[in-house]
């Protein structure tokens, strides 16, 4: 799949950069005004390969495409805590991101997960 990277952000500019590729192309566009952490993950083809919900721990797993492990608490998810372990399995790996159809409030990013990681690593907080 290309990946374009420009300065522009109006719908108009995005369109003309669309209008380079076939109908069927799927195009990720990204913003030159990315964060950092954005950045990062966009140049590295940093993905979320695979979810592990673990309940009787209370965690979940995200395992990324270079073998990093972020490990996470249940109950840090807005709605998950409550959740049945049919509704936490019931998730979908976007690469970066990992939905909950059932529980929208529990949705998380790729880019969310490692700011946190990061937070966490040199205890930061933000203001």
């Amino acid at each position: 799949m290309p990946t374009v990277i420009t300065d522009k952000t109006d719908i108009k500019s995005i369109e003309e950069i669309l209008a380079n590729f076939k109908d069927n192309d799927q195009v990720d566009i990204y913003s030159s005004e990315m964060s950092p952490i954005e950045t990062a993950i966009v140049f590295n083809g940093l993905k979320i390969s695979n979810v592990i919900v673990q309940k009787e721990n209370n965690t979940i797993l995200f395992i990324l495409n270079n073998s990093t492990v972020l490990q996470r608490q249940i109950s840090r998810f807005k709605g998950l805590t409550s959740a049945s372990l049919k509704q936490l399995s019931n998730f979908e790996n976007m690469g970066d991101g990992v939905l909950w159809p059932e529980i929208p409030t529990a949705d998380t990013s790729l880019k969310s997960l490692i700011q946190e990681e990061l937070l966490q690593k040199y205890k930061l907080q933000i203001a």
